[in-house]
C-alpha cells in the first residue's frame, strides 16, 4: 500500500486516511492501466475505487455516472500490458497527478480544513486542464466552485491563504512510501 506523507506539524494540516487511501488506490490504478506515473486521471480513479468519500457524493449529487466515468477513464488511458508489482517501487507521482495533490493540499490550507481529503482532490483534479479526466467532468457540467464550502455544506473558515514561501516549504517535505514509517 502506498502512503503519503509530510512534514506538516508546523502547519497544522493532516492528510486524512480517506485522502492516504485514495493515493494508494491511484498507484494501484496507474499500475493496471500500465503507466509508472500517476496523474490525475488515475486519482480520480482512485478517489472512485475508494467509494465511500465526499468527491463521489458531489459527483452523484451532479448527475455524474461514477460507473460510466470508470469506463471511459479506463479506456482512454488503458495500455496493453500492465506494471508487475514487482516494479511498484518504481511508480512515482506525475507532474500533472503532483500537480493535483499539491492543489488539495492548498486549497484544504486556504480553507482553514481540519485535513486535506477526497474533495479537495476532486477540486485540484478539475483544474488539471489537460487531464482526460478534468475534461470528462467538464463535459457532465462539473465545476470546481460546485465543490466550494458552500455547495458541499462545510463551513469555510477565514484563515489567510499560505504563502509562497510556506507552501513550496510543505510541498517540499512530500515523501512517497510503501511501509508504514513515518519520516520528516
Amino acid at each position: 500500500m502506498l502512503f503519503l506523507y509530510a512534514n506538516i506539524a508546523a502547519f497544522q494540516m493532516k492528510i486524512s486516511k480517506e485522502f492516504d487511501a485514495i493515493i494508494g488506490f491511484a498507484r494501484e490504478e496507474a499500475m493496471r492501466t500500465g503507466s509508472y506515473t500517476i496523474e490525475a486521471d488515475h486519482l480520480l480513479l482512485g478517489i472512485l475505487r475508494h467509494g465511500d468519500n465526499g468527491a463521489v457524493q458531489a459527483l452523484r449529487k451532479c448527475g455524474i455516472d461514477t460507473g460510466e466515468c470508470k469506463s471511459e477513464l479506463d479506456s482512454a488511458i488503458f495500455h496493453e500490458h500492465c506494471i508487475p508489482y514487482s516494479n511498484e517501487d518504481d511508480i512515482r507521482l506525475g507532474r500533472e497527478g503532483g500537480n493535483a495533490v499539491s492543489l488539495a493540499i492548498a486549497d484544504s490550507m486556504a480553507e482553514g480544513a481540519a485535513e486535506t481529503s477526497a474533495i479537495h482532490l476532486l477540486k485540484a483534479i478539475l483544474k488539471q486542464e489537460q487531464s482526460i479526466s478534468s475534461a470528462y467532468l467538464r463535459r457532465k457540467g462539473m465545476r470546481p466552485e460546485f465543490l466550494s464550502s458552500e455547495h458541499i455544506g462545510k463551513p469555510a473558515s477565514k484563515q489567510a491563504f499560505p504563502g509562497k514561501n510556506e507552501l513550496a516549504a510543505l510541498l517540499s517535505t512530500f515523501t512517497i512510501r510503501t511501509d508504514k514509517t513515518i519520516t520528516s
